[in-house]
């Protein structure tokens, strides 16, 4: 392999390399799974957080507690908790590749003040591909629907984050039209 082909593999002055750009749409694919299936859960009734035991008492959320069986009857919350245990692992994962890796040098169409709402989305989104996924597991692990505020709050901040993330990057895909998401493509 010569030198630039892996120089690609690593982000650069040519822009973000192939293993950023594939942890970065991995951890979108996995968080989009994971919301789609605690959404359906939640939907179908059987999401957490109803005041809900086991056989339809009230109390404590599904009553799991430490009993939570991984591969217990319920599917859905199986894989709601493999994939939030997924996105620890490449969250894990892209602290350390972004500690490896210097980053690129900034989009030249990008603004001061588009520089500090990218950090500030960056920053964010970085903080919740572990908050949600850990609060998840505390609440699914301690049946105690007391933390689900927590948990709720980390959804909220995500879809703030994530539309703030979007609106630029749409922003300047449909109006700039300067092709900034050909950076993480």
């Amino acid at each position: 392999m010569s030198s630039s082909g892996g120089a690609r593999f690593r982000n650069g002055e040519h822009g973000y390399g192939v293993v950023t750009k594939t942890l970065h749409w991995l951890v979108v694919a996995a968080m989009a799974a994971q919301f789609a299936v605690g959404y359906l859960m939640d939907a179908g009734g059987r999401g957490r957080g109803r005041g809900r035991g086991r056989g339809g008492e009230s109390g404590r959320g599904r009553g799991r507690g430490g009993e939570y069986d991984v591969f217990g009857d319920d599917t859905l919350l199986t894989i709601h908790v493999v994939l939030g245990l997924t996105t620890l692992v490449l969250a894990a994962i892209r602290v350390v590749w972004r500690r490896m890796t210097p980053l690129p040098p900034w989009a030249p169409t990008l603004s001061s003040a588009e520089r500090k709402l990218a950090h500030w989305t960056e920053t964010a989104l970085y903080v919740l591909m572990f908050a949600i996924p850990i609060t998840g597991l505390a609440l699914v692990l301690s049946g105690d629907d007391e933390l689900l505020p927590v948990h709720v709050a980390s959804h909220i901040a995500f879809f703030v984050a994530i539309a703030a993330h979007i609106g630029l990057v749409l922003k300047h895909q449909l109006v700039n039209r300067d092709g900034l998401l050909s950076r993480m493509t």
